[in-house]
């Protein structure tokens, strides 16, 4: 149950995410820089299965999870998914990730859609890619802006959801658009807005990423983004993770 959108141009790519969890779900732990095989590596922490949703590295390549759940659900023990997100996060470009991807044991996890930026996206013009485990088979390909996941009427969730979009943002794709679509609340749909609200589930955090080839850093609101999402808690909420060639030039 999320919500993700994206901003590229020629200089840098921002990504706007939305996370949906179950009221009962413990809170996550805010972003902080993690250290993998020599990467550095920015991302909140669910402590429920020590993985997460959402990270970006010094090299500037971020991932996204989102759950699949129309998927069908492997028979085996599972592992998390948090985790996989995790354990990818140390690669170096979106074709590395991909070969990293090609090389797991699918059927260990539950499925998903794992979409993949690095700065190629704003260099080359190259695709955003949505690597997709569906509980039986994989496949990479393209990505276009936004995507959803839902438990719940997903297709009815998704065309509300795509309608909100282009009624705030439609051609006028920009922070503050992206920002206030991510804020979007119905109130007599709460339970397909893009702010989510339903009885057992609802919107926990918003996450925003500003990769450049200077640094990448993280906006992290936790709460409901209908509520919580302003400039100032942006401001306030900010973690920075200087770019690795950045720092190679300062020495």
């Amino acid at each position: 149950m999320c919500s993700v959108s994206w901003l590229i141009d020629d200089n840098h790519y921002q990504i706007f995410f939305n996370r949906d969890e179950q009221k009962t779900r413990a809170k996550a732990l805010p972003p902080r820089v993690q250290h993998m095989d020599g990467m550095k590596i920015l991302m909140p922490i669910d402590p429920v299965g020590q993985g997460s949703w959402i990270s970006t590295n010094e090299l500037g390549v971020t991932l996204c999870l989102l759950n699949n759940y129309q998927g069908s659900m492997p028979s085996n023990v599972l592992f998390s998914r948090g985790l996989l997100l995790k354990s990818l996060s140390k690669e170096e470009s979106i074709k590395g990730v991909c070969e990293a991807f090609e090389r797991l044991t699918l059927s260990q996890f539950a499925p998903f859609v794992l979409l993949a930026f690095d700065l190629s996206v704003c260099r080359k013009g190259d695709p955003v890619v949505a690597l997709t485990w569906d509980g039986i088979k994989s496949f990479i390909k393209a990505a276009e802006a936004p995507l959803f996941s839902s438990g719940v009427d997903l297709l009815q969730v998704s065309d509300y959801r795509k309608a909100a979009f282009e009624q705030i943002v439609g051609e006028n794709r920009t922070p503050d658009s992206l920002l206030a679509f991510h804020q979007h609340h119905h109130p007599t749909h709460p339970h397909m807005s893009v702010c989510m609200h339903r009885d057992d589930a609802e919107t926990v955090s918003f996450t925003q990423v500003i990769v450049t080839e200077e640094q990448q850093e993280m906006r992290y609101i936790d709460g409901l983004s209908c509520v919580q999402l302003t400039q100032d808690a942006l401001q306030k909420n900010t973690t920075l993770l200087p770019s690795r060639s950045a720092l190679a030039l300062s020495v």
